[in-house]
């Protein structure tokens, strides 16, 4: 039975550029504005302050950039990818702007296009670590898993205690059938990050493949405490259960993976067993 579990997460780590005496009068005031409104969470309100920037100071790259950046938060990718295509035409050698970008492609399963701005990141800068780590993600969502494990490895030589990293890097070796480095992965990430459901999912997943339930079991366990209302993990525990020979306990997770997600019904009911 194939796993029900999230084939891609993307760890997004985006660039805002701060605040600087780098305009005069109107566009500085309203530049240092939108930044004030995007930490506080208030896009559409940063979006229009970066408006009367751009408005004022029309050949910076600094207000296109962060009003792409809130245009991301506010899940208008396409019009974020636009501001930072101008960024870009006003300042070629922008590292935010093309990762940045690079993270709205992500966000659309652009992988390819991902991949090509984490490359102009690391041209201009060899030593990032992020953009090794992003564009392994990229390589992950086009199953190219082998250059995946590149790209992270050389992202956790540069940052060891990015807890992505190792969960990203787990999920390419779990793809490759490789599941006993993807267990040290996960384990690595749960260390780093011990209130990551996702992690101690995907190592129950990694556990599951290999035939031992009951250290699966126990991970998602955890990630239960940790997500009690995530419906997939309630699925995979019943599957777990059902292999265990444990069939009520295996019914109780599958009823609640369907009481919390109706979605799954098509996937769990040819598992339940028939009420007599």
């Amino acid at each position: 039975m194939r796993k029900i579990a999230r084939l891609v997460e993307i760890w997004l780590a985006l660039f805002l550029l701060l605040p600087a005496s780098i305009f005069a009068g109107e566009a500085q005031n309203a530049f240092n504005e939108g930044v004030k409104y995007y930490k506080a969470g208030k896009y559409k309100e940063a979006v229009a302050a970066y408006d009367r920037a751009i408005k004022s100071s029309p050949k910076a790259d600094e207000p296109y950039n962060n009003r792409g950046l809130a245009y991301f938060k506010l899940g208008q990718n396409d019009e974020a990818i636009k501001d930072y295509d101008e960024a870009l035409k006003l300042n070629p050698k922008s590292i935010d702007a093309y990762f940045n970008r690079g993270n709205a492609h992500l966000a659309k399963k652009e992988f390819g296009r991902a991949v090509k701005d984490f490359d102009e990141v690391l041209k201009l800068d060899p030593k990032a670590p992020k953009a090794y780590r992003q564009r392994g993600l990229a390589h992950n969502g086009l199953n190219q898993f082998e250059e995946a494990i590149k790209d992270l490895t050389q992202a956790q030589k540069l940052e060891p205690k990015d807890p992505e990293t190792y969960y990203s890097r787990g999920f390419a070796y779990r793809r490759l059938g490789k599941n006993d480095q993807a267990i040290q992965d996960y384990s690595e990430a749960i260390k780093l990050q011990p209130k990551s459901a996702e992690a101690y999912n995907n190592r129950a997943n990694a556990y599951s493949l290999l035939g031992r339930y009951d250290e699966a079991v126990k991970d998602y366990d955890e990630a239960i405490k940790l997500e009690p209302k995530n419906a997939r993990i309630y699925a995979n525990r019943g599957v777990i259960r059902a292999r265990q020979g444990k069939s009520d306990d295996a019914q109780t997770d599958f009823k609640k993976a369907m009481e919390l997600d109706s979605a799954l019904k098509s996937k769990l009911e040819p598992l339940m067993t028939p009420v007599k």
